[in-house]
C-alpha cells in the first residue's frame, strides 16, 4: 500500500461514512463555524476598504516593502502585507491561539526555509534562491468570504488521527495582521491544535485552508510579480497555490536524477523556444493517467530510479517541480493529495532528453 492510499484510508477512518447526520454536536459544530463565517465575511468588507486604501498609500510613500520589483497589473496588495518575522518560533513555543478575527487585513504564510539548511551552511546563490522566494510570495487580502468558507469545512481537531500519522514537525505558520499594526502567528504545523473562538482545528489542515483561498484570490485578483531569483537544482521551494493553466512559467532548468553517489546538478537551461514550449503544454494540463502494479502502485508516477525533473519559475513568484513520466507526459504534484496533473509534453518532445 502506497503512503497516499494509507493517509486516504485515515482520512475516511476519521470521518466513518455512517456518521448521524443529526448527531448533536455536528449540528453544533455547525453552528459555530456558521457564526464564525458571518463574523469573518462581514469583516471582509472593511478590510478590502483597507486594503485598497494601503495599495494606494504603498504606491505614493513605498514603504517597508520599497526594494521589492513594481508589480505591472492591476494590485500590489498582496504583496505589501506585513512580512514574516524573521525568526520563527520554536512548536513548543509558538502560539495556538486566534482570538479575534475582527479587523483582519492580511493573512500571510510564513514557511520554513531553515529546514532546508542555515544560512551559513548554504551557497551564495541558494541563499539568494531563497531570499527571491520569500521576497516574492504574495498574501491573502481584501475579501475574506473564500478564506472563511475554507475554514468552515475544517473538521474539528482529532487527536486520534495524529495518534495514528506520522508527520514532520516544522515552524511554518500564518501571520494574521490586523488595521491597528498588529499581528498573530500560529503554526501550520500538522497534528497542532489551533483554536478559533471555542473550536480548534488542525494546522496543518489551517495551512491547506489558507492555499485554496490564496489560490482563489489569484482567479479573482489582476496582479503579478515574476520570480526574480536563480534557479538552483537543489533549492528550498515554498508551499503555492499555483496550478497548471493559471501561471505563466517564466524561467526552467534541467536537472539530474538524485543517487545515493551524486547530488542533483543542473544539465541545461531552457531556450526561448523551449520554455515558450513548455508553459504552452503547462496552459493545457491533463489528468495524470494510471497503470498499477500488482502493489497497487501508479507505475506512471511512483517510479524505482529517480526521474530527470524541471525547475521552474513562474510569473507569481511560485518555484516548481515538473518531473519526467515513463508514460509520456511532465508530472506536476498540487499541495493538494491527488490533485495531480499531467503536462502534455516530453522531454523529447522539448529537445532536451
Amino acid at each position: 500500500m502506497t503512503d497516499e492510499t494509507q493517509l486516504r484510508s485515515l482520512l475516511r477512518a476519521a470521518v466513518p461514512d455512517d456518521a448521524s447526520s443529526l448527531d448533536p454536536q455536528v449540528v453544533s459544530t455547525a453552528a459555530r463555524r456558521a457564526r464564525h463565517r458571518h463574523r469573518l465575511v462581514g469583516l471582509g468588507a472593511a478590510a478590502a476598504t483597507i486594503a485598497v486604501i494601503g495599495a494606494v498609500a504603498v504606491v505614493a510613500t513605498q514603504g517597508p516593502d520599497d526594494d521589492r520589483a513594481a508589480d505591472s497589473t492591476g494590485t500590489t496588495a498582496p504583496y505589501d502585507a506585513p512580512a514574516c518575522p524573521a525568526t520563527l518560533p520554536e512548536l513548543n513555543d509558538a502560539n495556538m491561539q486566534v482570538d479575534d478575527l475582527r479587523g483582519l487585513t492580511s493573512v500571510r504564510l510564513c514557511p520554513d526555509p531553515d529546514a532546508a539548511g542555515q544560512p551559513g551552511s548554504l551557497s551564495r546563490e541558494l541563499v539568494r534562491a531563497r531570499e527571491a522566494v520569500l521576497g516574492g510570495m504574495d498574501a491573502l487580502v481584501g475579501d475574506f468570504a473564500e478564506f472563511a468558507d475554507q475554514l468552515e469545512n475544517i473538521e474539528p481537531f482529532d487527536p486520534g488521527r495524529c495518534a495514528a500519522i506520522d508527520f514532520v514537525a516544522t515552524r511554518q505558520s500564518l501571520q494574521f495582521s490586523y488595521a491597528d499594526g498588529s499581528t498573530v502567528l500560529v503554526p501550520t504545523a500538522p497534528c497542532s491544535p489551533i483554536s478559533f473562538d471555542d473550536h480548534a482545528v488542525d494546522g496543518g489542515f489551517l495551512a491547506d485552508a489558507y492555499l485554496a483561498a490564496l489560490g482563489e484570490q489569484r482567479d479573482r485578483l489582476d496582479y503579478t510579480r515574476p520570480y526574480e531569483g536563480p534557479l538552483s537544482c537543489d533549492q528550498w521551494t515554498a508551499p503555492s497555490p499555483a496550478r497548471p493553466g493559471r501561471e505563466h512559467l517564466i524561467a526552467a532548468v534541467l536537472c539530474s536524477p538524485q543517487t545515493d553517489a551524486a547530488p542533483t546538478s543542473k544539465v541545461a537551461d531552457l531556450s526561448a523556444d523551449q520554455l515558450a514550449d513548455l508553459d504552452a503544454a503547462w496552459q493545457n494540463p491533463g489528468e495524470v493517467a494510471e497503470d498499477l502494479n500488482e502493489f497497487g502502485e501508479n507505475n506512471c508516477t511512483e517510479l524505482q530510479d529517480a526521474p530527470l525533473t524541471l525547475v521552474a519559475a513562474t510569473d507569481h513568484g511560485d518555484v516548481i517541480r515538473l518531473t519526467q513520466s515513463p508514460c509520456g507526459f511532465l508530472n506536476w504534484n498540487s499541495w493538494e493529495l491527488g490533485e495531480g496533473k499531467a503536462i502534455p509534453t516530453t522531454l523529447e518532445d522539448l529537445g532536451l532528453d
